[in-house]
Parts: structure tokens; C-alpha cells; sequence
């Protein structure tokens, strides 16, 4: 039997483009506001997220402000981080406490 383990970063676009002055570049550009996080796996299906950042970010040089995490996330639809990267780590205790649970079970254990 094999498990992966793995780790991994994401970039994810979380709006329409808005247009600001880019210090770094001296000039008007897109700015694009994304949802940067990086992420643990276990066995491609239970995983979590660490590091969590909203920011606005040029698209030519990528230079760009943090903002401020409550109130873009208010702001948001739906939350951009899947699923499994979300709540892996508690399905994956409560799927461990249910064995758990059935091997005690089973044998008889208090």
C-alpha cells in the first residue's frame, strides 16, 4: 500500500481586474486580486491549508498590497479553496475516530 504526502502553493484570480497606478512599473495597469494559499496533502484526498493571503497584485510585475482577510472574504460568493483542501483534515480524524470506534467495537473494548 502506498500513500502520497505532498505539499504544494496556489495563486487563485478571486475578481475582476481593477485598474491602479503600479509604483514598481510607473504606470496605469491591471491589478488582479487573488487568494494566495499553500496546502498539505495526504494521500491526494485529505489535505489543509496554511498560509492563507488575499492580495491585489499587478499582472505585469506582480508587485502589490495585502488585504485584509474578513472583509474580502465577506465580499466573496463562494470560498475558491476546493473542498478537500478545506476539510480534509477533519474528515480524515473523524474517518480515524470512526475506525476507531468500529475496531473497539468489534472487539469488544469499553
Amino acid at each position: 500500500m502506498m500513500f502520497l504526502i505532498g505539499q504544494g502553493q496556489r495563486v487563485v484570480a478571486i475578481g475582476p481586474h481593477e485598474q491602479r497606478h503600479c509604483p514598481r512599473c510607473d504606470a496605469q495597469t491591471a491589478f488582479e486580486p487573488q487568494l494566495s494559499y499553500k496546502f498539505g496533502q495526504f494521500d491526494l484526498l485529505f489535505g489543509f491549508v496554511y498560509d492563507k493571503r488575499y492580495q491585489l497584485a499587478c499582472t505585469q510585475c506582480n508587485h502589490g498590497w495585502i488585504l485584509d482577510t474578513r472583509d474580502t472574504e465577506r465580499s466573496l460568493q463562494h470560498n475558491p479553496i476546493p473542498f478537500h483542501l478545506r476539510y480534509g483534515a477533519w474528515l480524515l480524524a473523524l474517518l480515524l475516530a470512526g475506525a476507531g470506534a468500529g475496531a473497539a467495537a468489534l472487539h469488544g473494548l469499553p
